[in-house]
């Protein structure tokens, strides 16, 4: 049919010569590319087609042709998005945000422009199995893979942060539904966006009684991997909090302006924007009788819940599981650390391999890395490649795809009694990995000669350059192993004073010490309005558990204050971490002299954690 379809559209513009397409007329087309055209695997079966630049130094223009929904919400909804990105804009604050062209063209049908670059999110996670949305280091190591060099990559995190943050916003403000992860995208940039907005208003689809978008927004673990940099909070999530807080609060200006958008559009027919009660989803949404710094709570609290729901990467796992009927056959596997497949043919024969030694490295994350020393024919040097266990047990899985397990020699076990990432094991695991790498080499060609061995022993741009530096392992960070008793880190506070109430606002905490043991610490914020010989201005935050960044953003109160009283009085913090039956251990204090402070405006700042003395912004 579609072929059918492809032949009619190339006699229209064999009559006509070229067009302009609906969704922008800017976008003159002279030919359509048969063979750049096929489908999507969804309920709407979409059309994907590639049109022929009438400019000859312009790329082919694709879009998405659908049949079967009502693209007018669509539209609405990115245009909702379109005017969010520009108050932020207006404010100073660029969201980085990738807002693509959509155009009804008639009842249940129109086009979507195709954004370059992009893969959804469940390409990149089923690239570490089925699996794959349960795994923390997917995204990450996609766009490490696409941005090998350091300063790419960290402009890559830099959009993440950005444009993530504006997803969740914007995704919860008009109750976006149905995120699966097919429906959010990521360009090699960094930059994250969402498609497809066939549910909104929290029209959410359901299984009985069930809702499958239970969370109040997408934000999973695998996302926070790439802003923290690793499997623990960082000071940039706290920056990630910090731009959350800032979008949903300039947007919360304008709830008048969206309430009336959308209100015009209620006698236009869309099914989910049709009565009152759409309207008040997004009123109580913004939540326009809230303070600013009730907002920031608020919403620093939807962070947390996105972050901590397990349904969401249950609904991708599933939908990773609907979507396994639809892969073809013929499709093969790629291992997701390499940014291009290699052959044979192209890299030139392997003669050996042979793991020459392992190096201890921290970064993203403590473990090691083995190097293999790798021999070719055509070659006149060798060539070294390092690759961590995970990277090799990777290629062994893939493999299994493609070959009988009696065509493959057998894998070392990831499985080991003590600390998996001690020197020992890894001198163990050494000369496992290499007696699996020779019998790899030397199996029957059509394994030793496939794409996939090839491409794992090919060098990445990781490898070419580790080779011009010193192997010497970099010593761990001076907070590693700080002693019982050692304080440190800085606090971040916004200190106001309005109608005798004074208001504290614990934001973030950056740079806590680890305990003795080398744990994180479960910590926690107390704070005192000295003098207080009776203990009554106790104020304590929640625990943040196992970190030493953690994120508050709670409102601590003392009612009752005159401005007289408040020159005399210091505000004690201390910060400790919470030992359950055993005593508390404290990680910083700071006394902040409220007479040094210029209450008749906001004070927000960091403030320097010690073991005693008067903190300085």
């Amino acid at each position: 049919i579609l072929r059918e379809g492809l032949e009619d559209v190339a006699q229209f513009f064999k009559a006509h010569g070229s067009c302009r397409l609906p969704l922008s007329p800017s976008l003159l087309v002279k030919g359509i590319v048969p063979r750049d055209c096929s489908y999507f695997n969804s309920n709407a079966v979409p059309l994907k087609l590639s049109f022929q630049n009438v400019d000859p130094l312009g790329e082919n223009i694709r879009v998405i042709f659908k049949c079967g929904d009502d693209l007018r919400q669509d539209m609405l909804t990115l245009q909702m998005i379109r005017i969010m990105n520009k108050i932020w804009v207006q404010e100073g604050l660029d969201m980085r945000m990738v807002i693509f062209r959509c155009f009804s063209t008639g009842r249940g049908r129109g086009m979507v422009e195709m954004i370059p670059n992009a893969e959804t999110l469940r390409k990149i996670q089923v690239e570490h199995g089925v699996t794959g949305s349960f795994k923390d280091r997917p995204l990450a190591d996609w766009l490490q893979k696409h941005n090998p060099e350091e300063d790419e990559y960290e402009k890559a995190v830099e959009n993440f942060i950005y444009s993530c943050a504006g997803c969740c916003v914007a995704t919860y403000v008009l109750g976006i539904c149905d995120r699966h992860n097919d429906n959010i995208m990521l360009k090699t940039t960094g930059h994250m966006f969402h498609i497809d907005f066939g549910r909104f208003l929290g029209h959410a689809q359901m299984f009985g009684n069930i809702k499958r978008d239970r969370a109040p927004f997408v934000f999973t673990s695998d996302m926070a991997y790439v802003i923290n940099g690793g499997d623990k909070p960082s000071s940039r999530f706290h920056d990630f909090v910090d731009l959350c807080c800032q979008a949903y609060n300039l947007i919360r200006k304008h709830t008048h302006l969206f309430l009336n958008l959308l209100g015009l559009m209620l006698s236009c027919g869309i099914p989910e924007l049709s009565d009152l009660e759409d309207l008040k989803y997004v009123y109580d949404a913004l939540r326009p009788q809230d303070s600013d710094a009730d907002a920031t709570t608020y919403f620093t609290r939807l962070i947390e819940s996105s972050l901590g729901s397990v349904a969401t990467k249950l609904n991708f796992f599933i939908h990773n599981l609907a979507q396994m009927k639809f892969t073809g056959s013929d499709a093969r596997p790629t291992l997701s650390f390499a940014p291009r497949a290699h052959t044979l043919k192209t890299s030139g024969r392997i003669r050996d391999v042979f793991l020459c030694r392992h190096e201890r490295v921290f970064n993203p994350s403590k473990g090691y890395t083995y190097v293999v020393k790798v021999q070719r024919d055509n070659a006149g040097e060798v060539t070294f490649v390092q690759r961590t266990f995970e990277e090799f047990q990777e290629l062994h899985n893939k493999l299994r795809l493609l070959f009988p397990s009696s065509l493959l020699p057998s894998f070392p076990s990831r499985f080991v009694i003590g600390r998996s990432r001690g020197e020992a094991v890894a001198e163990r695991r050494k000369e496992e990995l290499n007696g699996y790498i020779w019998h790899l080499i030397h199996a029957a060609p059509e394994v030793a000669e496939c794409d996939l061995i090839y491409t794992f022993f090919h060098p990445l741009p990781r490898d070419e350059k580790a080779a011009g530096t010193n192997p010497t392992p970099k010593p761990a960070d001076a907070t590693w192993a700080r002693s019982l008793g050692k304080v440190g880190g800085e606090v971040k506070l916004s200190i106001s004073y309005k109608n005798n109430k004074l208001f504290i606002m614990v934001m973030h905490i950056r740079g806590l010490p680890p305990l003795q043991d080398g744990n994180d610490p479960d910590p926690y914020v107390k704070t005192y309005l000295l003098p207080d010989p009776q203990k009554t201005t106790k104020r304590k935050t929640k625990v943040a558990r196992k970190t030493c960044n953690p994120t508050y953003n709670e409102m601590l109160v003392y009612d009752g204050i005159p401005r007289g009283d408040l020159e005399q009085r210091e505000l004690r913090l201390s910060v400790l971490s919470e030992e359950g039956f055993w005593e508390n251990i404290l990680l910083g204090e700071v006394g902040i002299r409220l007479r040094d402070l210029d209450l008749a405006q906001e004070k927000m700042g960091w403030f320097a954690l010690g073991s005693r003395g008067h903190g300085t912004l």
